[in-house]
Order: structure tokens, then sequence, then C-alpha cells
């Protein structure tokens, strides 16, 4: 027993020697930025062992170990179960690796408020209680939908309400619109920091050279003025005349077609000729992309407005009851006991029955 109590104190004498030690001196002393956790060595290194990769560990442990042992020097603190160190600010700036971000334009609200000095509003809670469920439902985020779903399993409707309308698809596009609003606005806040003109009070129809923009200047509004006289199925010809100022200065002039010279490079008249033959030649068709997007849209659109009218169309007659008038081909094949179709090989219900008598006459 004693010599194998022997052995292992032996071992952990010799485990212990192995360690190095947690005084370290170097004839400089380390220059230490304890905010940054940064040590800089300014001994001069070893020419001879300096691509050796023992010496550089060994000089990278003792390092570390000065920096660990002024650590430990600072003023601690225990938080539970850790001790915690208190960092002094740093000395050196550390340079960054990208440019520092520049400070986020105000959107409109928040230039309003602190305008009016409105206190900003404190973060909602993630969890609120409901009295109408009986327990802690999420405001936001994870498990909000099923929370609603939950809450409004029944919704009171007006005496004057529309019996045909969906109460739960009224909720479902109150929903969106609020959504598209709130996107609407995001992209205005954003094209007010791009320096982007937004449309306000109507827009311009766009060229191929001037993208559509906001009705603002005067002659916009004439313009938009004579579009709007001519959108009709007579091109304004029965329409009232506008005021007489913008009547003489409100006249829409057309695009000039422009022709190309006669006498013009041969290089570029060879390029339009050989795209105009490669268009005719190639067989293989093009995928208007824009085209094909708006068109599965619109289809969208149409399944989701046969799909409400059918649903509007059985609801108007389950409110007037039964199963609606019945036609005659509901009858056709109807028939029973005592009732004539005129198909059956029996007498004929206004014929007399006959009698017979006993003994088989």
């Amino acid at each position: 027993m004693s010599s194998l109590a022997s052995q292992v104190l032996a071992d952990a004498a010799l485990a212990d020697s192995l360690l190095a030690s947690t005084v370290v001196e170097k004839p400089l002393a380390l220059e230490l930025d304890l905010g940054n956790m940064l040590a800089i060595d300014t001994n001069q290194l070893d020419k001879e062992q300096v691509t050796t990769p023992a010496y550089l560990l060994s000089l990278a442990r003792d390092n570390t170990q000065l920096l660990i042992n002024s650590i430990w020097q600072l003023e601690t603190e225990r938080v539970e179960d850790a001790v915690i160190a208190k960092f002094p600010p740093p000395t050196y700036k550390l340079p960054r690796e990208k440019p520092a971000p520049k400070p986020k334009a105000m959107t409109k609200w928040e230039k309003y408020a602190k305008d009016k000095g409105i206190d900003k509003k404190k973060k909602k809670d993630r969890l609120v209680w409901d009295d109408v469920v009986s327990k802690w439902v999420p405001q936001f985020g994870y498990k909000k939908a099923q929370a609603e779903a939950d809450k409004n399993w029944m919704i009171p409707l007006k005496q004057n309400a529309d019996p045909t309308e969906d109460p739960y698809e009224k909720l479902a596009e109150a929903k969106r619109e609020k959504v598209a609003k709130n996107e609407l606005q995001r992209l205005r806040n954003l094209a007010r920091t791009k320096n982007v003109t937004v449309p306000s009070m109507g827009v311009v129809p766009a060229t191929k050279k001037d993208q559509a923009r906001s009705v603002t200047q005067s002659e916009d509004l004439k313009k938009a003025a004579e579009i709007a006289k001519t959108s009709t199925a007579s091109l304004g010809k029965f329409q009232e005349n506008l005021a007489k100022k913008l009547e003489k200065t409100a006249k829409v002039k057309g695009v000039k077609r422009k022709f190309e010279s006669n006498t013009g490079d041969g290089g570029t008249e060879k390029e339009r000729s050989l795209g105009i033959l490669e268009s005719i030649t190639n067989k293989s068709a093009k995928l208007n992309i824009d085209a094909a997007v708006n068109t599965q849209i619109f289809r969208e659109d149409q399944e989701r407005r046969t799909e409400k009218e059918k649903e509007k169309d059985s609801k108007m007659k389950m409110k007037k009851g039964g199963k609606g008038k019945r036609s005659k081909a509901h009858f056709a094949n109807k028939g029973g006991k005592g009732k004539f179709t005129g198909k059956t090989g029996g007498p004929n219900r206004g014929a007399k029955p006959k009698i017979k008598k006993k003994g088989g006459q």
C-alpha cells in the first residue's frame, strides 16, 4: 500500500515539474492594454531560434501568462458562481476592417417626434395576459397567428352587417392592407434617404427616356390634365374645355419621329441588318418574364374572384332556405306507391278494379 502511494506522489511531482511556472521574468516589461486584452513584447528575439516552432510557442505562452497575471491584479467581483474582472477603458485604437457605418437617417415619424418632443415608446413585452383565452399569448412573432385564431373563434356581428360577408375574410383583408401600408411607408422612407422623388398627388405616364415622377410642377399638372381629358372613348371630343389659361398651354405635343441619316456609318447599318436577319431566322421563342408574371397574377386574381363569387352565391341560397327551386328533371324518375308515372305495366289509375268470385270464377 505504501509503495502504491509513493508511486502516485512521484507521478504527481513529475507532472508538476513539467508544467511551466506562473512567474515569468523578462528584461523589458510588456506594454499592456487590458481594455483590448493586448500585450506588446518589445524584447529582442533570438535570430537563430526565431524559425523554430518550440521557441515561438514558449514565447507566446510566457506573454500570455503575463497578460493573465495582470488581469488577475484588477478589481474583481463575484456574480453568482463566476468571478468577473473590471477592465479599464482601452488605450489603443485598433483599425477597423471596414469603414464606420454612416448614421441612419431618421424616418418621417422619428423626425416629427423629435421636433414635437414626443418620447419614444417603450419596447413591447413579448407575452401579455389575455383574458379571453386565459393564458399568456405573444404580441408578435412565433405563435401569434395561432393565438389570434384561438381568440377570434367567434366574431360578433352588428345588426346591419352584410350576411354574405365573411368576417374572417374581412379581418384577413384588413391585415393585408395594414402590411401593405407599412411596406409602402418603408419604401417611402428609403426613397427619402436616397433622394428619390415619390409620387404623391398623381403620376405622369412614363416614356422610354423619362421615368414616372410625381405631379408637382405646373407643367406636369397641365400635361396630366390634358391626358385625363383625352382618355375617353371619344378622345375628349365631348369633354368640357379646361380653363382658358390651361387650354392655351396644356397642349400635349406628340413625340416626333426620328429618322436615321442615309449617310451613316456602315458598321451600324451592318449590325442592324444582322439583328433583323437573326430575329427572322431564329425560331426559338423568346420568353418575356414580365408578361408571364403579369399573366400568372391575373389568373390568380381571376380564380380568387370566382371562388368568392361562388361562396357568396351559396350563402345567398342558404339564406333563402332549402335547396332552392327544383327542376322538372328532378321529378322525372320519381315514382312511388299510388303514383302513376306512365312507365309501368300495371292498370291505369282510372280503370275500375276487377272483382274475383269465389271458386275461381
